[in-house]
């Protein structure tokens, strides 16, 4: 009788955290395309999971180590050997796109891709959300032309000399990506105000590479006073080329992302701007996964989700101090972002919402 009695409270001791723990509604898989601690994408990864708790979503997320090679591999690994999970958010690399949405199609998995990473003939041979996968729901992305033409436009403004009398060069990422639609907003913006633009270069993304290469066109272009670039870690090495060329006279120097860093260096004077805030997208993709999981036909009437990118400079930091001493993301209310119960039609996803966050 005593052994029956332990075993069976031995039974009821072990069910009550299943009976405490909340049930996932439905399960989602983040591919976080870089590494892990990556800054900039361990942010979109970290707020993504913080949502996903507050949404009573399960995610699980697998990393694609900057190559498309491994994150089509680490996908694959997944997929056989995980269960299915009911959505996934990813972004696709250039060169790897068919075969990563063949292989979602191929288990029938609805999915979010973040960024329009994909142009030219690989972009027609996959086609827009809809067509030729039907389970690809849709694109959410921020404007990267509008974002690449405004940062040119801040560190024009940031520099001291005269319009005409500007040199500029443009670092940019990789090649055929959004890279390349980011810089084309600079370069016709430089084109329209009469800057002159010394030359435009890649450098994959990489600090190391914008420093090497900045140390280069310097030497050739010293008159050089503008470097925009396509990322903050990539304006970081284009900083440190800059100081280490023994440039007598000012650069005006940014980047895209908001990393804490660069927020860091506009604030004593070394960088002129960074732009972001699209850290914030794979929360807004999960909120939008929730309203398709709960039947809201936004993700049937549409195939892409796009917004506006916000600038930091000198002129306006004292509004955006706050992101660089690491706030609670989690504080952000998602649930209200729904469009489950109300009557609108699309969704206001913006940078407001930010500052909210830390005035709680």
């Amino acid at each position: 009788m005593f052994r029956v009695r332990l075993s069976l409270w031995l039974i009821g001791v072990l069910m009550l955290p299943l009976e405490g723990a909340a049930k996932s509604e439905f399960s989602v898989l983040f591919v976080n395309p870089s590494v892990a601690g990556e800054p900039f994408w361990h942010k979109v990864q970290t707020i993504t999971e913080q949502a996903a708790a507050q949404l009573n979503v399960k995610i699980d997320t697998i990393y694609g180590e900057g190559n498309r090679h491994i994150q089509l591999a680490e996908l694959k690994k997944y997929l056989n050997y995980r269960a299915t999970p009911d959505y996934v958010i990813l972004m696709n690399y250039p060169g790897g796109a068919e075969a990563t949405l063949e292989l979602l199609d191929k288990y029938g998995i609805n999915f979010i891709t973040l960024e329009q990473t994909i142009t030219g003939p690989e972009r027609h041979a996959i086609g827009n959300p809809h067509e030729r996968y039907p389970t690809w729901l849709g694109e959410v992305f921020h404007d990267n032309y509008d974002a690449g033409s405004r940062l040119a436009e801040a560190l024009v403004l940031d520099s001291d000399i005269h319009i005409k009398k500007i040199k500029a060069i443009v670092i940019n990422g990789h090649y055929g990506s959004e890279s390349d639609v980011r810089s084309q907003g600079a370069i016709d913006y430089f084109n329209e105000q009469g800057v002159k633009l010394h030359q435009q270069v890649h450098a994959s993304w990489s600090k190391e590479q914008a420093y090497d290469k900045t140390k280069r066109l310097l030497s050739r272009y010293p008159d050089t006073n503008l470097i925009w670039t396509a990322s903050d870690l990539m304006a970081m090495g284009a900083l440190t080329g800059v100081k280490s060329s023994k440039i007598p006279h000012k650069v005006a120097i940014g980047g895209f992302d908001w990393l804490g860093d660069a927020i860091e260096l506009v604030d004593n004077g070394d960088m002129s701007a960074t732009i972001g805030g699209h850290f914030m997208m794979g929360g807004w993709a999960l909120v939008t996964l929730r309203d398709h999981y709960h039947s809201h036909p936004f993700w049937q009437k549409n195939t892409m989700l796009s917004f506006k990118l916000g600038v930091i400079s000198r002129k306006n930091l004292d509004d955006f101090r706050w992101i660089v001493h690491s706030p609670d993301w989690s504080l952000i209310d998602y649930k209200a972002m729904s469009l489950i119960g109300t009557k609108k039609l699309t969704y206001d996803f913006n940078l407001t919402q930010l500052q909210r966050s830390a005035e709680k």
